[in-house]
């Protein structure tokens, strides 16, 4: 009787518990030849490396890559330049960049 309540109490509880944010399978695109432009909250990512050099837009960017070297928390993520770091002349990587999802990064062939 016992574990018949814990098994439908533990069962109400996961289906009540928040699900992750699903990641969108087709970003908004930005930047380069497009000539589109992100939302307010939004920063445009990636116009220098994708191929096609059009940028993704990004919504609470997650930072990645500074200088201890940190990586996505999301192991399945990419890490990607941030745009809004500038490098002084003649320096190749500040060494900032945000992370995109995995399924994005596969999507463009980075």
């Amino acid at each position: 009787m016992k574990a018949t309540f814990f098994l439908v109490a533990f069962a109400a509880f996961a289906a009540a518990a928040p699900q992750g944010k699903p990641v969108d399978t087709t970003p908004r695109r930005c930047g380069g030849s497009s000539g589109k432009k992100c939302l307010k909250k939004e920063i445009c990512v990636g116009e220098k490396e994708i191929k096609d050099g059009v940028g993704v837009c990004l919504a609470d960017p997650k930072p990645c890559g500074n200088f201890f070297g940190d990586r996505c928390l999301n192991r399945t993520d990419y890490c990607i330049n941030d745009p809004r770091i500038s490098c002084p002349p003649g320096v190749m990587d500040c060494g900032g960049g945000v992370c995109i999802p995995g399924a994005w990064a596969k999507q463009f062939g980075l």
